[in-house]
């Protein structure tokens, strides 16, 4: 057996373990416990870089939208009723908590850190639903 067909055998094999969704999963996470407070700084020395709320937003959304894109899973419509409210949700959440103060001051008004610590549960579940 060639070294190039091992190689290529490794690759396939590496791919059906859906591995796309599964990094992008410790990107949204990462992006989402940054937003809503789970972690307080990310800096990239090396590029003289500090993430901001709006960039971990962005990579947020991206991964989700890429993740459910790139899901396995059944079309939209073919969702039941609850599952499309919990993949709404996180993705509302995430823009409505940087970009809607009545959102923010909800989430606060539940308590600090408890309103916090809740929309991020909400927009894990959102990803967990999304990307089955």
């Amino acid at each position: 057996m060639s070294y190039q067909n091992r190689a290529s055998d490794m690759v396939s094999d590496y791919m059906n373990i859906r591995s796309l969704p599964a990094m992008l999963s410790v990107a949204f996470i990462a992006a989402s416990l940054y937003q809503f407070g789970g972690i307080t700084t990310v800096e990239l020395p090396w590029l003289s870089y500090t993430l901001t709320t709006q960039h971990s937003l962005v990579i947020s959304l991206g991964a989700f939208a890429a993740a459910f894109a790139s899901s396995e899973t059944k079309e939209f419509q073919y969702y039941e009723d609850w599952e499309k409210v919990a993949i709404a949700l996180g993705p509302v959440v995430i823009l409505g908590n940087e970009y809607i103060p009545q959102i923010n001051d909800f989430l606060l008004s539940l308590g600090d850190p408890l309103g916090m610590q809740l929309a991020f549960i909400a927009t894990v579940v959102s990803w967990g639903v999304a990307v089955q």
